[in-house]
């Protein structure tokens, strides 16, 4: 578990511990892949610590550390369920599910009993926040209402604009920054992590979310191969392997394809596929611009339900043959 704070997060460290008296509700907020979670962890575990450093980062050898984080019981941790989707399809995917009444029933119950340690301090970390279904909403709504005594409630999410109104009045929001990207290049440097420099530029430079993009390589280069065909896909040859990391990741690929076209149909340049500029260059000049926003609208809407159970392959065979219709002219 990480025991320190990233650079880039450094400043709001300081700044958390500048303020001598915390709300009882702290939303952390921040694009995703940037370390919002570790960040959060080792603030909680430094909370909790009973002899914390004069860094405020935790001492690593008191009880509270040593419990942290899975058998401390001042301190608990509200995720999704996961499940396996039941769809018929030979791709199964994992898709996380919303986080549900009974979780934050369970939440009641557990704040009814005493804190364990002597200083009567509790943490529950809520994490993605924006996975709260409406009646789980609701239910965390009223506990946050009446808030226990001495318990610090943490919301991480990376689309604050997804919870209830009258959630985020209750919490005080903190705004974490991602890494530059000199930041994030020294970090996988620092881990030895061979990255190419486009990797950072197509995960909009949030490091973590790199890493990630290493193992799914031969499925970003089909689509890759797909999408700079352009007007001249042919839709009968398209390799449904790269739904393997399923249809949500596969929308937000040609999301990212279709935001480089716009952004260089207006400035002649791209920020996810750098390594394409030239061919979206290209692309961008005989793209209909109207079709191009219907298309992106499109994929926004299709991104929304892309974890349900749907066809995900007759969706993709969609998703192309929109993509080629934007080339036409009107």
């Amino acid at each position: 578990m990480i025991d320190s704070i990233y650079p880039w997060f450094q400043d709001t460290w300081t700044a958390i511990y500048k303020n001598e008296k915390l709300p009882h509700a702290l939303i952390f907020k921040g694009k995703e892949g940037i370390g919002k979670y570790d960040f959060a962890i080792t603030f909680a575990k430094s909370y909790l610590c009973q002899t914390p450093l004069s860094n405020h980062l935790p001492c690593k050898t008191c009880s509270s550390c040593e419990w942290f984080p899975d058998s401390h019981p001042d301190f608990k941790h509200i995720a999704p369920i996961e499940s396996d989707d039941d769809t018929s399809s030979k791709r199964k995917t994992i898709r996380k599910k919303s986080i549900v009444i009974d979780q934050i029933r369970e939440l009641s119950e557990y704040l009814e009993l005493s804190a364990h340690q002597e200083k009567g301090r509790r943490i529950i970390l809520i994490e993605p926040a924006d996975s709260l279904n409406q009646s789980a909403s609701n239910a965390l709504l009223k506990i946050l209402e009446e808030p226990p005594e001495n318990t610090l409630f943490i919301l991480i999410t990376s689309q604050a604009q997804k919870l209830i109104a009258t959630i985020r009045s209750r919490c005080q929001l903190l705004d974490l920054r991602g890494p530059l990207l000199d930041e994030a290049r020294l970090f996988l440097d620092g881990k030895k992590i061979a990255h190419e420099e486009s990797l950072l530029s197509f995960t909009g430079g949030s490091p973590f979310n790199a890493i990630k993009e290493l193992e799914n390589q031969s499925e970003r280069t089909v689509i890759t191969q797909l999408l700079s065909q352009g007007h001249k896909i042919d839709i009968t040859k398209i390799n449904y392997t790269i739904l393997t990391q399923g249809l949500d990741w596969t929308v937000n690929m040609i999301q990212k394809w279709a935001f480089d076209l716009l952004l260089n149909f207006h400035t002649q340049q791209s920020y996810y596929f750098k390594n394409e500029e030239a061919r979206i260059h290209s692309q961008a000049k005989q793209v209909n611009l109207g079709a191009l926003l219907i298309f992106a609208n499109e994929l926004n809407e299709l991104k929304k339900i892309a974890s349900h159970p749907i066809n995900q392959e007759l969706q993709l065979q969609n998703i192309f043959i929109k993509f080629k219709q934007i080339f036409e002219p009107s």
